[in-house]
């Protein structure tokens, strides 16, 4: 069982339906929280992770109209294309949502808004923004690039630099064009909009328990203990304690997105709003609750979604843990919680006003004496390239993700990203790394040791589990290797437990080795059994520590056992004579002619 039962809500970076996703997406945010979850399945946890296609924005209306579709029929294609990539990635959400179902997720993203602005935390604000003459609209500062006017690096995005790490404003920037066509040169002009105001976070304890609560002051402190180096470095000391932090635009003037309400709580109008949509980057991590929303009425329990999200008297508060790259750890570490914290306590009795998606509907987020829930940690990962570059959409360096699906499988490329991860620093996926990982884990040890010793139960002793007791240092040494697996995957330090699942392996080679059943069965043979015995309570063992990596051969190697799928992350021997299986081949090498031709063939497309 977990050592802290508390409701766990675990999410990933809501994918932007605005195109494929690649590799240093998957192992950036989706393979290690699937593995994260997997695990705290097993082990008892009360846990629930969730995602969602991002579907608002002006780079979708940009790309839509340039495809001659509707705004909705573009994302209706890229949220299906990438539900069907991480279905076949085996990546495990209990809910896959998306951020265009008008209900719940506009009224409650209208309702966040709403409550924001009642405490206080929202400015009206003339500001300037960077609009596109060609296509007759302001642009985000996600599809702005141009000159860093800190540090000089070209290309910085409108919001970040990737050089010097400064969060940067849009509107200063030497030199900006339009991400989707640099001959677009953008130009300055007048406009309003709502701003979240962030200053105060930047300031003393005082300041920040003044504009977002005591909470948020104890969130601050324990996310500066529990966050990896590098991401508490990127969030205190460059941002916070660095260049502080302001206000950011929450509204955008744009033709596709949640319309900004027409009156407050209160029934007073906003003014004109008309054409105001909520910025993409506000709505979109409310997708994060509506999916739990939908979640819980699809169990028909439409409440349950609170003992996640929700921090409520006399109840265990529950864990948010958020999985994403270091681009976005700012947004989930600081922002969000702000959205969040900055709402004041719940109220009883709000409802909607006029002029918003559910007018009249009772508001859904914390009642009298709740606040919603701050994230418990945020473990960002760092950059995965690909083959000494970048992976780039727009050069065409990337993998072709169904084939390498069809060449290499699925087993082989969750086992290859798990121990190749970007955890603290950037990686690469290489071939020449993915057959080293494939040939050397999961070939020449895990898989050779499972073959060896079912194939020669099969062969030398009827099939069956023989006669035999588990000696005491093997117990202990499956103990120990479950315990380490578990407190790595806990930590999310998921290359740690991949190599120590392997090392496990490496152990059951040696021992088998040294028992040498091929020489017992011919002097002693229940000798040979009991030697037996052991390795095939050990391949037992192996087909749990398995399952959070490589579920699909964690399945195969079950069946060889004759056992139902892991239930529980824990060792329960087999009886003697238990009927095994047909044993079988769990992995396959990769070749020296597949990595070749992989390789050419990535360099052939991007010329």
């Amino acid at each position: 069982m977990p050592a802290d039962a508390r409701p766990l809500l675990v999410t990933s970076a809501l994918p932007y339906a605005n195109g494929p996703l690649h590799f240093g997406h998957i192992a950036g945010a989706y393979l290690p929280a699937d593995v994260f979850v997997r695990w705290h399945r097993l082990a008892g946890s009360d846990v629930v992770f969730l995602c969602g296609t991002d579907e608002h924005g002006v780079a979708i209306t940009l790309n839509a109209e340039k495809a001659g579709q509707s705004y909705q029929a573009y994302v209706d294609h890229w949220h299906a294309e990438i539900k069907a990539l991480f279905e076949r990635f085996a990546i495990s959400f209990d809910h896959f949502s998306r951020t265009t179902h008008r209900e719940p997720h506009y009224p409650l993203s209208q309702e966040v808004f709403l409550r924001l602005l009642r405490a206080g935390r929202l400015v009206r604000r003339d500001v300037q923004q960077l609009f596109s003459p060609k296509t007759g609209r302001f642009l985000a500062d996600r599809y702005v690039r141009g000159k860093c006017y800190l540090c000089g690096h070209w290309p910085a995005r409108g919001d970040e630099c990737p050089k010097c790490g400064a969060w940067l404003d849009a509107t200063k920037l030497v030199d900006p064009v339009s991400t989707q066509d640099e001959s677009d040169r953008l130009e300055l002009r007048a406009a309003w909009q709502f701003e979240l105001d962030l200053a105060p976070i930047s300031g003393d304890a005082d300041a920040i328990r003044a504009a977002y609560g005591e909470a948020f002051v104890a969130y601050l402190a324990g996310l500066r203990e529990r966050l990896k180096p590098n991401v508490r470095s990127a969030v205190f000391d460059k941002l916070i304690e660095g260049e502080g932090l302001q206000s950011r635009p929450i509204t955008r003037d744009l033709p596709w997105g949640v319309p900004v309400p027409t009156h407050g709580l209160s029934g007073a109008p906003l003014g004109d709003v008309s054409g105001k949509v909520l910025y993409v980057w506000f709505d979109a991590p409310i997708g994060y609750v509506t999916a739990a929303i939908e979640w819980a009425a699809g169990r028909g329990q439409p409440d349950l979604w609170r003992r996640y999200w929700i921090v409520r008297p006399g109840q265990p508060e529950p864990r948010l843990v958020h999985f994403l790259g270091k681009d976005n750890v700012v947004f989930h570490s600081i922002v969000f919680p702000a959205m969040l914290a900055g709402q004041g306590e719940g109220r009883d009795g709000d409802a909607l006003p006029p002029g918003s998606e559910a007018p009249g509907r009772p508001c859904l987020g914390p009642r009298a004496g709740e606040r919603w829930v701050l994230p418990h940690d945020v473990p960002a990962n760092e950059f995965y390239n690909l083959e000494g570059r970048k992976f780039s959409t727009s050069d065409n360096w990337m993998l072709d993700i169904p084939r390498m699906f069809d060449v290499f499988g699925v087993d082989a490329l969750r086992w290859y990203l798990a121990t190749s991860m970007p955890e603290t620093s950037d990686t690469q996926f290489t071939f020449a790394g993915l057959q080293a990982a494939v040939n050397a884990d999961l070939c020449d040890t895990l898989g050779n040791y499972c073959a060896r010793t079912l194939k020669f139960t099969a062969t030398h002793l009827s099939g069956r589990v023989p006669e035999g007791e588990l000696a005491s240092a093997t117990r202990e040494r499956i103990e120990q290797a479950l315990r380490e697996v578990g407190d790595a995957i806990a930590a999310c330090q998921f290359r740690r437990a991949a190599q120590a699942v392997a090392e496990f392996g490496r152990w059951g080679n040696k021992l088998f080795d040294d028992h040498a059943p091929w020489k017992t069965r011919k002097t002693d043979l229940p000798a040979c059994g009991r030697q037996v015995h052991e390795h095939v309570q050990c391949v037992a063992a192996l087909s749990v520590l398995l399952a959070p990596f490589v579920p699909h051969a964690a399945s195969r190697l079950r069946a060889m056992l004759a056992l139902p799928e892991v239930a529980r992350w824990t060792f329960e021997p087999l009886p003697a004579g238990h009927a095994l299986g047909e044993a079988g081949i769990l992995f396959a090498k990769i070749p020296d002619e597949v990595v070749e031709r992989e390789r050419a063939a990535l360099g052939a497309r991007a010329g």
